[in-house]
């Protein structure tokens, strides 16, 4: 994981990632920007994804501790 903190930018579309508590250790990457999940299965209830495409991410100092 340690390569990985210099990500920005991460595409986990079509991966059938079915909840946001896969996407926690996430929350690691400190640079990480911009995150794609669109066309997964994400949410207990029926949610539609395919629409969620590229959603910039901002973090402040708070949101890392």
């Amino acid at each position: 994981l340690e390569v990985l903190q210099l990500l920005t930018c991460l595409n986990l579309s079509h991966n059938k990632l079915k909840s946001f508590t896969a996407l926690d250790p996430l929350r690691l990457l400190k640079l990480l920007r911009v995150l794609d999940i669109s066309n997964n299965e994400i949410g207990a209830h029926s949610i539609d994804t395919k629409d969620i495409c590229v959603v910039p991410l901002y973090q402040t100092d708070e949101d890392v501790k």
